[in-house]
């Protein structure tokens, strides 16, 4: 199984196999120690090393597509899992990165240093993502970009959101939907409303993976209304990219025209429907 970088001459990653020969890859049973040496444009000095090891038999079983991103000299093999639709089922390469450290790490300072050519200006530039798969990396994002806060828009109504208590907290909230979650809504409350307000120049998305462009279409509904809310000029709450670390399949037209300020690192296949019979 790939884990990470593959560890070649070029590579960023250093890596030993212990009880083994080094580089390639690990016999069954063997452990892998991957020492993260930065990206291109991150922070992460060398004496900040930290050896981090990952098991080298498979953590998931079943069908496996090979992820490939050349430029970050990474590959790692992600499980195909089945999502229920209409009369049968979605077949997805399931990018997981939820307790994924050193992935999020490595993706997460690809993508700061992205913005950073894309956007080189970020004054009065305001942060936005949506729970849960996409947060762990979100943050690594902008701690890499020095950004002390950003908005998070969250799948359901919390207790610390005051919402139902009559306090009179401003929230919205918004229907959206996308591959991996199905139908949902997404929420923000008081404190992201109120910094997501604050934007002077224009907000920047980031996701985990893009594919219908559901979650994408909420986020800019929220901005819409929190703009109409607060008789904001448009152009201080604009969508200035969307950066995320996968696009699936090909690149399909989103919310408001927005396709063209998707930016992404690698490609994951686009989902295969499979009839309820052929599954079964």
């Amino acid at each position: 199984m790939f884990l990470g970088r593959s560890p070649t001459k070029n590579s960023s990653i250093a890596a030993e196999v212990c009880g083994g020969r080094s580089g390639g890859l690990a016999s069954p049973g063997l452990l892998v120690v991957f020492r993260p040496l930065g990206v291109a444009g991150s922070r992460l000095r060398k004496d900040e090393e930290t050896p981090m090891e990952l098991p080298a038999s498979p953590l998931e079983t079943g069908e496996k597509y090979l992820f490939e991103i050349s430029d970050l000299d990474f590959r790692a093999e992600l499980p195909y899992v089945l999502i229920p639709a209409d009369e049968g089922f979605l077949k997805i390469a399931s990018l997981n990165l939820v307790g994924m450290i050193e992935w999020n790490r490595i993706f997460g300072q690809a993508l700061a240093h992205k913005i950073r050519e894309t956007i080189p200006n970020l004054e009065g530039v305001v942060f936005l993502t949506a729970v849960e798969k996409s947060l762990q990396l979100s943050q690594v994002v902008v701690q890499e970009l020095g950004i002390p806060m950003m908005a998070i828009a969250y799948n359901r109504r919390k207790p610390h959101m005051e919402i139902d208590t009559g306090a009179c907290r401003p929230y919205i909230q918004v229907g959206g939907g996308s591959v991996t979650s199905g139908d949902k809504y997404l929420v923000i409350y008081e404190r992201d409303f109120s910094m997501i307000s604050s934007a002077r120049r224009g907000v920047v998305i980031v996701d985990d993976v893009v594919s219908t462009g559901g979650t994408i279409a909420a986020l800019a509904t929220i901005l819409d209304e929190i703009s109409e809310s607060k008789s904001l000029n448009k152009d201080v709450l604009k969508i200035l990219g969307i950066f995320c670390v996968a696009r699936e399949g090909e690149m399909k037209p989103l919310y408001k025209g927005l396709s063209y300020k998707v930016h992404w690192l690698g490609n994951l296949p686009a989902p295969e429907f499979l009839p309820a019979e052929v599954n079964g």
